[in-house]
């Protein structure tokens, strides 16, 4: 990930840390690690994407992220105000790419779970994919702030030092840190290791 660098190679791999990484502790299932590139984007699971034939391929959207949206935006006109409902929605619009959608949700859960680590972690991607370097490196410190043991928090934010601010010795404090903790699961700790060997640029 890198300030100047916002392209597949930098961008691609950050959010498929951070989206592998929330499935599975953020949303409960909703992100999990997938490291092809250091950067922070959230994916989860979408769906079999458009296909070839019309009918099919528009069968198949609807069965995917959309369709969930859609039913997602009917429970939401009955209960408005479900911060349930709200990051259900933010995490679907997460998947499909569209980060400032997702952001209006995640600003409503916000309001009502400030210091909600998931809350905080599901903004660091957003902001970080909206290039708001700043807004998301400050999501991920919040999350640390309550909490000095959230290795994911730690763990992104290592990777933005390293691609965004180009910051080799806060990169390598964060990665080992994540290394060091016993809370950090093995596949996490492999990523943060290979990480912390990898040149920013390889």
């Amino acid at each position: 990930m890198t300030t100047t660098e916002h392209g597949p190679n930098a961008s691609g791999r950050m959010v498929l840390a951070f989206m592998g990484f929330c499935l599975v502790i953020i949303f409960a299932a909703s992100f999990i690690y997938r490291l092809e590139r250091p950067t922070l984007e959230v994916h989860q699971k979408k769906g079999g994407g458009m296909g070839q034939g019309m009918p099919g391929g528009m069968d198949q959207a609807m069965n995917g992220p959309m369709r969930e949206v859609m039913e997602l935006m009917q429970k939401l006109q009955e209960n408005p105000d479900d911060p349930g409902l709200q990051m259900a929605m933010a995490e679907r619009f997460m998947a499909m790419g569209s980060f400032d959608r997702a952001k209006t949700f995640l600003d409503k859960v916000a309001k009502v779970r400030p210091d909600d680590p998931d809350v905080l972690n599901a903004l660091g991607v957003v902001r970080y994919n909206m290039q708001d370097l700043d807004g998301a490196k400050a999501a991920f410190e919040a999350i640390l702030a309550k909490d000095a043991e959230d290795f994911r928090a730690r763990f992104n934010l290592g990777l933005l030092y390293k691609y965004a601010y180009k910051d080799e010795a806060k990169a390598r404090q964060m990665l080992s840190a994540v290394i060091a903790s016993p809370k950090t699961d093995p596949e996490t700790r492999k990523t943060a290791q290979e990480e912390l060997e990898a040149k920013p640029g390889s």
